[in-house]
């Protein structure tokens, strides 16, 4: 009887849990599949709302493809942003995970407990350092290797992400060569491509994680630059 009632509640109430923001469909993706590596895969499951109800319970699941003809859920710990990326598969649907805390179409790794959103769009520094803050955000902050290796990862991951490098949050505008974060926090883990940081010229104050070679390490440049950029919404 218990067994009943808990399985009646979960199909009365979990669709709506999943329209309020845990679990975010993306209509663009309707119908197919991104084959890249993914985190793991479940058998004979029979619904979409399981699939993001398992994601839901690892930490690491970023979003999940419920691949309907095959019964199948398909684990990822990245976001996908292309549906040009993927292969058509009918009846597939896909689904990003987050909170009420992390808007829709943030990234949302609840495992580093970072909330980002992409912004594939080159323009100065300013104008991107002018958007994250009037949502109240700032450039992405990367203290560890952790979040370095998850960043790069979810750049890559897409064909509309992957084309320019990233401002990212670092600067040592106010005493040359101690780098810190925007809140005057002196950092303490670097990701440095090979050469860098020049310190070429004191306008070299600003942190970009570099494409090239598609390594996505960091190097210094000037404030003049127009590139993509990451804001970070703090949870």
């Amino acid at each position: 009887m218990i067994r009943t009632l808990l399985f009646l509640c979960l199909v009365k109430y979990m669709p709506a849990l999943i329209n309020t923001g845990f679990g975010v469909k993306w209509k663009d993706f309707d119908h197919v599949l991104v084959s890249k590596p993914f985190m793991f895969e479940i058998s004979n499951i029979y619904s979409r709302t399981r699939c993001v109800l398992l994601c839901l319970q690892n930490e690491a699941c970023v979003s999940v493809f419920y691949r309907r003809q095959h019964r199948r859920c398909q684990f990822h710990d990245v976001l996908f942003m292309s549906p040009e990326d993927g292969e058509h598969e009918n009846g597939t649907v896909y689904y990003s995970l987050t909170t009420s805390s992390c808007p829709l179409g943030y990234v949302h790794n609840r495992l580093l407990n970072i909330c980002y959103q992409l912004h594939p769009d080159k323009i100065p520094y300013d104008n991107g350092l002018a958007d994250c803050s009037s949502k109240g955000e700032h450039f992405v902050v990367i203290d560890s290797e952790d979040k370095q290796n998850h960043v790069v990862k979810q750049i890559k991951s897409s064909s509309a992400t992957i084309a320019s490098s990233y401002v990212i949050d670092g600067s040592d505008v106010v005493n040359e060569g101690q780098w810190a974060f925007h809140d005057g926090q002196l950092m303490t883990y670097f990701a440095w491509g090979p050469g860098f940081p020049t310190n070429s010229s004191s306008a070299r104050d600003y942190m970009f994680a570099s494409k090239l070679n598609n390594a996505f390490l960091w190097r210094d440049g000037t404030r003049a630059e127009a590139k993509y950029y990451i804001c970070q919404k703090d949870l």
